[in-house]
């Protein structure tokens, strides 16, 4: 399967012929979770409050992508994420119910692998000296491995019993400039509205709540560099 993916990768690259239309980079950047545990605040990134959980990490994500701009407005991103989420039934903004329920989890997202379009409101010129910049809108399919949690008789803090994953939409909202010729900085926030319910611990149906799914959010910065022969030149 591994083997089958790079040639078809290798192949694209070659029919392509390497043109200055590629982007590799990195993204670095804060999460937050929505669901049945905690504030529901849909942009919150990197908060952490109240006492230790006793996992030692704070929310967070790290990824590196690679970008197939096919022409200045439209792009495909593949993209690998590491991150952790965690909430707390206890932090500011949690409604009063949770408060006095108690619960807490944390969860740690092993590998998220995404696939999906970008689209530029306006012209994004990669082979220009000039400086460029314009907003973008993100979507596409990603699957994700996590921890899979529950909650023993009488403990608050979800415990991990597993491994489990998921599939996720992601709903990206950003914004890039190129301020030199070679690389691209971007800021942007990613909403992932995921297929499963247990994110934070909930295979009880005891647990009680009016939200079927659980979402987590990526807000952070990606760094790219543009690379690639310009004009294209393919051998005979």
């Amino acid at each position: 399967m591994i083997k089958n993916f790079l040639f078809i990768l290798m192949t694209f690259f070659t029919i392509n012929c390497f043109s200055q239309n590629n982007e590799i980079g990195v993204f670095f950047g804060a999460t937050n979770y929505i669901g049945d545990v905690g504030p529901t605040r849909y942009i919150d990134p990197g908060r952490y409050e109240g006492p230790k959980l006793g996992f030692g990490t704070e929310n967070f994500a790290l990824g590196v992508l690679y970008r197939k701009n096919f022409n200045n407005r439209i792009a495909a991103r593949v993209q690998f994420n590491y991150a952790n989420i965690e909430s707390s039934d206890s932090w500011t903004g949690s409604a009063a119910y949770r408060k006095e329920r108690g619960k807490k989890f944390s969860n740690k997202i092993s590998a998220e692998f995404s696939l999906g379009i970008d689209f530029n409101f306006f012209e994004f010129d990669l082979k220009e000296d000039s400086f460029q910049m314009t907003p973008y809108v993100h979507s596409g399919i990603a699957y994700f491995r996590h921890d899979a949690l529950h909650y023993p008789n009488g403990i608050n803090a979800a415990k991990k019993y597993g491994e489990d994953s998921s599939f996720a939409i992601p709903i990206t909202l950003g914004y890039k400039i190129k301020p030199i010729r070679d690389l691209v900085l971007g800021l942007e926030i990613s909403a992932k509205h995921t297929f499963t319910d247990n994110l934070d611990g909930y295979s009880q149906k005891a647990f009680g709540s009016n939200l079927s799914q659980d979402w987590y959010v990526f807000t952070g910065f990606t760094l790219t560099y543009i690379f690639g022969i310009e004009p294209c030149y393919c051998p005979n």
